[in-house]
């Protein structure tokens, strides 16, 4: 198994607010089960926002890239919905549900360590206490990145895109980048 990019839900919602998803094209990309509910999925609903729709659209036409992994904590919550649909979920549920696809990950052990795209600051907080081998991998580095590669023109110019709908998307200032090699 190659390096899988496992994002959280911010980068997936900012990398949709920029126009920026053909980007995933480049990775095999990872998704637990919690952060597809919380972005493709909603694509979904009546009222899906214009980045809910981008993600769904974006999916169907590049689900052969996209991997929905069954976490424990998806298990969990399905179990608790299963007796009370209206079960409230408890918050950063989907950073629990990377961190239990980390884990799954690392027992597996037989593929390069994986890259969280984050931008919550939850990630930031708890990098001690996740699964490694893993790569932390902001939304601004993973443009950056892009940048350097050639993929896009300018990382600013990116940024301020997805500023244009998503203003608090760099609330998390610090930056864990070990880099995704070439």
């Amino acid at each position: 198994m190659s390096r899988i990019l496992v994002p959280d839900s911010g980068p997936l919602f900012s990398l949709a607010a920029g126009n920026l998803l053909h980007l995933l094209a480049r990775f095999q990309v990872g998704l637990a089960d919690i952060v597809r509910e919380e972005t493709i999925d909603r694509g979904l609903l009546p009222n899906a926002s214009i980045e809910a729709q981008r993600l769904l659209t974006y999916y169907n036409a590049n689900s052969g890239n996209i991997q929905t992994f069954k976490t424990q904590v998806g298990t969990t919550i399905k179990a608790k919905r299963s007796v009370d649909p209206n079960y409230l979920i408890p918050r950063n549920v989907g950073e629990l549900s990377i961190q239990s696809l980390l884990i799954d990950l690392q027992l597996n052990g037989d593929g390069e360590a994986p890259v969280v795209l984050f931008e919550d600051v939850w990630f930031i907080n708890n990098a001690q206490g996740l699964s490694k081998p893993c790569i932390f991998l902001s939304t601004q580095a993973f443009l950056e990145y892009a940048e350097s590669n050639g993929w896009i023109k300018s990382a600013d110019q990116a940024r301020q895109a997805i500023s244009q709908s998503r203003p608090m998307a760099y609330k998390a200032t610090a930056i864990i980048h070990q880099g995704l090699g070439s």
